[in-house]
């Protein structure tokens, strides 16, 4: 019996990915930081790369001091000057923001006597100083530049959407609180204990220290990825912050001279290769900071109400729409927005954070995000009962009577996001006053 010789064919299928598609993803995933870093290290091994730093010379492979400028604590002082792009500011005002800078003391308050000091020295009037301080007043944290604790809570509460009437007159008598009690106000001014319990403690979760509050979706960092600016009511202008990284470019005319030189055969490999190599580098990065502002923008027009201070919630807004928007795989946005962050004029937060996720509502056919359900949240805890704080049970029940279906462990999770401790812990800090 002859031996068989059958031949099978399986057919299979395989994605394999280039190593040029590998770096540029790679490249894309970067932060500021981690790009600066790649490319600092690129520039001392590759003899055909060169790059132009930014005129303050600020990001310097020789400057010694960045990591260590980028490892202090920030100050108040550098979120300030992370802000001032947004603001409308002459060059007489840009000049005089540094001394108000210096002068301002570690409770946020401004010394009068620097006020003379600077109409003096920079012959401005006092009413253009004020109306620079009035301007400043606006930024984040709330209740900076001011010259007393009446100013600074009006400042902190306006920036809730909570001053009023009642709460004007509540800080307008707090010397008299101090001297004569609650029950000057409610002889007086006819107010409830109710009324004023609340209001109490909507002053105390009052950050009057100007510490800004440490919220996971909310950074510090002085040097954000991008810089988004209103332009108009409907339009923003997106930038990369150039702030640290250079401008790389490819000396094609070093390669050229030396390609025409005799060099033996592994010589002109090692060439190309790093010819190659630095002509890669240059178009990932090109790659990388177009697809980022091309993802930023799409996030801003969607978000634009909330830019544009018309609302404090973020709409629910998913990579998967966006992805679909702009006709890119979702792990392209994923790495686009992994681990940056942008500085809006609303203060510096994560890219991710402006994705908040969708929450379907049982009752209606709207749908909210779990960033507004959290400051749904804050809202209840900041104008509960000081006698008897509300539980998370207590917090479903609300969020249930608002037709949202949620969980208790997902509030608790929400909760501890935001740094809240729960009920009982609560009272100990009220009756402590520590919180």
């Amino acid at each position: 019996m002859e031996p068989r010789n059958d031949i099978f064919l399986f057919a299979t299928q395989r994605t394999t990915v280039s190593p040029i598609l590998l770096y540029s993803t790679k490249i894309l995933g970067m932060n500021n930081l981690d790009l600066y870093d790649h490319i600092r290290d690129c520039i001392s091994e590759n003899p055909f790369l060169e790059a132009e730093w930014p005129a303050d010379n600020f990001s310097s492979p020789n400057n010694s001091q960045l990591l260590e400028n980028l490892a202090k604590e920030t100050t108040f002082q550098d979120e300030i000057y992370v802000q001032m792009p947004f603001l409308k500011l002459n060059a007489k005002e840009t000049e005089i923001i540094p001394f108000l800078l210096d002068g301002i003391r570690e409770n946020g308050y401004l010394n009068s006597n620097l006020l003379k000091y600077i109409t003096d020295e920079k012959k401005v009037s006092y009413f253009e100083l004020l109306q620079l301080i009035k301007k400043l007043q606006k930024l984040s944290p709330p209740g900076l530049f001011t010259f007393n604790l009446k100013d600074k809570i009006k400042l902190i509460l306006e920036a809730k959407n909570k001053y009023n009437k009642n709460y004007a007159i509540l800080v307008e008598n707090l010397e008299n609180i101090t001297k004569y009690g609650l029950s000057y106000l409610r002889e007086k001014y006819k107010f409830t204990p109710g009324q004023l319990s609340l209001m109490i403690s909507e002053i105390g979760c009052c950050n009057i220290n100007c510490r800004v509050e440490s919220e996971s979706q909310y950074i510090m960092s002085p040097i954000p990825d991008m810089i988004i600016s209103r332009q108009t009511a409907t339009d923003f202008n997106l930038s990369i912050n150039d702030m640290l990284l250079p401008q790389v470019l490819v000396n094609t005319k070093l390669f050229a001279e030396i390609s025409r030189k005799h060099c033996s055969k592994n010589d002109k490999k090692y060439l190309n290769d790093q010819f190659f190599s630095a002509e890669l580098l240059v178009k990932s990065i090109n790659y990388r900071n177009k697809t980022l502002l091309k993802v930023v923008r799409e996030i801003a027009h969607r978000q634009q109400d909330f830019f544009n201070c018309r609302g404090s919630f973020l709409y629910p807004v998913s990579v998967r729409s966006i992805a679909d928007t702009l006709l890119m795989s979702e792990s392209t946005v994923h790495r686009a927005i992994s681990e940056k962050t942008v500085a809006t004029p609303r203060g510096i937060f994560t890219i991710k954070h402006l994705l908040p996720k969708e929450i379907k509502s049982k009752t209606c056919h709207d749908v909210v995000s779990d960033y507004s359900i959290k400051e749904y949240m804050k809202a209840l805890i900041n104008n509960e009962p000081l006698d008897s704080p509300y539980n998370d049970s207590h917090i479903v029940s609300f969020l249930n009577s608002r037709g949202i279906n949620i969980s208790r462990r997902t509030v608790a999770k929400y909760r501890s996001t935001m740094e809240i401790p729960p009920a009982s812990q609560r009272t100990k800090l009220r009756r402590g006053n520590s919180w």
